[in-house]
């Protein structure tokens, strides 16, 4: 079957890559990381002095130790100065003789904090291996240097000021992004210097320093979701450095470009939500209070969109309504978030004050409220502007038809965060066309935060460099989390033998499930995988169902 839903620009970038010669790789080896260079020798020769860790969004910090690293503001001029990342390991490590390097994604997550519930729920991370949380630089809830930006003021006119982003107009989506382009302004004038450090190349070099002053000659790397990116170059940048390297829920690496990724998962995202988590939803109403069949939940969740649009749930909004499912891509949250926040909704219907107040309680607790909001952390803006700046070019328009459209997340795409950009992109195309990536892909069918569509682009890109594990009709993000055998002896085999699959693995995915919910149902909504062949990413055209405020 031909890959219909591949564009032609991809299809053009795939067949590319037979000009690419197989020494291609080995022009990597040209780049000097400064190791022995003497402006860098305090970088290199600095000790780790190891503490305790503070609590985290994911973890106690119980079971790790932390560290914070210097490194340069900027690698190309380490004379701008200094700034700090925070690592960390684990209290009490198995035996080890190799070192992993390990970033969840985010990319405004703590890698160094959430390492701690990947060793939990994966012990084999520590097999052989010394495992290292690192955060990228800025993240919010890291240890490291991090900055704080006030929002401009706001006129009254932005698209989110009545509370429903999903519903803009052109004038309240360009009011929305002149509030922005104030906001970021100000902070650039603030905070230049130390944002314009904030690229994929200066997180890859962060990287490599880590691997030296803990005293290892290589290391392994394991990357989670937007982390695919970082140590997707990471390889590229050093490959004589890094050596086995699992991608997990793969962006598009191949070339990396933060907008466009954004603009393919708002389809994917909404086809998950319809096809797979709405009947999952319905299988369990004991937990979600929103009806027995699909057509009752999207009925129930109709109703809660109309009650917040017309202010009939006290303070609750419709983005903190629908904010709610944007923690449906990973399974993770559904006990501790999509579950509480829709039954609360779903019980406020009733008008009574009491469910109403829960249901507030919530709403704070899933969403925060732009419309009060004073301040926020740059780094996640910065890291998309510096890596590969604006190159979103569809009209007005078309981003209000695209939100209302894809309304689970659409309505994250309407502002164009590096319009304006004063730096040019740090990611270097050319670098990409005449380097590839050597590693393990392992990517769920319909994984709705990084869509296989993308993952399979890198996958036919590199050829036999990058073998993929396809979990066949797997709806959630990040395989680490879940305990698929099939997976796990793929990935693991391969990170501590150096040996990868000569073909690629397809597994079967699990029953949908979260801690406390387990279901007997597999939603194939996809094409099927034969064999080891790889089949077409599904098809998002089946996106239908609209809201009405």
């Amino acid at each position: 079957m031909k890959l219909l839903t591949l564009s032609v620009r991809k299809l053009a970038v795939v067949l590319g890559c037979a000009i690419c010669s197989a020494s291609g790789l080995a022009s990597a080896h040209d780049i000097d990381d400064h190791s022995g260079d003497p402006a860098y020798a305090k970088y290199y020769r600095q000790s780790v002095n190891w503490r305790s860790c503070p609590p985290s969004l994911f973890t106690d910090g119980s079971t790790i130790q932390c560290a914070l690293i210097t490194v340069p503001n900027d690698w190309a001029d380490p004379d701008q100065g200094d700034i700090t990342i925070g690592i960390s390991r684990p209290l009490h490590s198995p035996a080890y003789s190799r070192l992993l390097l390990l970033n969840g994604g985010g990319p405004d997550n703590s890698s160094a904090s959430m390492a701690e519930m990947f060793e939990q729920r994966q012990p084999q991370l520590q097999v052989d291996h010394l495992v290292i949380g690192v955060d990228l630089r800025g993240v919010s809830d890291g240890m490291g240097t991090q900055v704080s930006c006030n929002y401009a003021a706001r006129s009254g006119a932005e698209n989110f000021m009545d509370g429903d982003s999903r519903n803009p107009t052109p004038a309240s989506m360009q009011a929305q992004q002149d509030w922005w382009n104030r906001s970021m302004s100000a902070c650039l004038k603030q905070n230049a210097a130390f944002l314009k450090g904030i690229n994929t190349p200066n997180h890859v070099r962060d990287l490599n320093l880590v691997r030296s002053i803990l005293g290892f000659s290589h290391a392994d790397l394991f990357a989670v979701s937007s982390g695919t990116g970082l140590m997707a170059y990471a390889s590229r940048m050093f490959p004589d450095k890094f050596e086995r390297v699992v991608l997990d829920s793969n962006m598009n690496w191949s070339h990396l470009d933060w907008q466009q990724q954004a603009l393919l998962r708002m389809s994917m995202d909404q086809l998950n939500v319809q096809q797979a988590f709405i009947p999952f939803i319905a299988r369990h109403n004991d937990q979600f209070h929103m009806g027995t069949t699909p057509q009752q939940v999207l009925t129930t969740f109709q109703r809660i969109y109309q009650a917040t649009s017309h202010h009939r749930m006290g303070s609750v909004t419709p983005d903190q309504a629908l904010g709610a499912l944007d923690g449906t891509g990973m399974w993770i949250f559904w006990d501790l978030l999509v579950a509480p926040s829709l039954s609360a909704m779903s019980n406020a219907l009733d008008g009574d004050p009491a469910h109403i107040a829960t249901a507030e309680q919530m709403a704070g607790a899933t969403y925060a409220d732009l419309r009060v909001l004073p301040s926020f952390n740059p780094m996640s803006a910065a890291l998309q502007c510096n890596d590969s700046g604006s190159t979103d070019r569809r009209s007005a328009s078309r981003k209000i038809a695209d939100t209302r459209r894809y309304w689970a997340v659409g309505e994250t795409t309407l502002v164009d965060q590096c319009q304006g950009w004063p730096w040019a992109p740090a990611i270097d195309p050319v670098f990409e066309l005449r380097t590839k990536v050597r590693g393990l892909m392992v990517q769920g069918e319909f994984d709705p935060s990084t869509p296989y569509a993308e993952a399979l682009v890198n996958r036919l890109w590199n050829g036999g460099a990058t073998p993929m594990v396809f979990i066949d009709n797997a709806v959630t993000h990040g395989a680490i989390f879940d305990n698929n055998a099939c997976v796990t002896a793929a990935e693991f085999g391969y990170l501590h033998t150096g040996v990868l699959p000569s073909h690629d693995v397809v597994c079967k995915a699990l029953p949908m499930h979260s801690f406390s919910m387990q279901d007997s149902a597999i939603y194939a909504y996809g094409y099927s995988a034969k064999g080891t062949q790889l089949p077409p990413p599904p098809n998002v055209q089946q996106v239908s169902w609209v809201l009405v405020p």
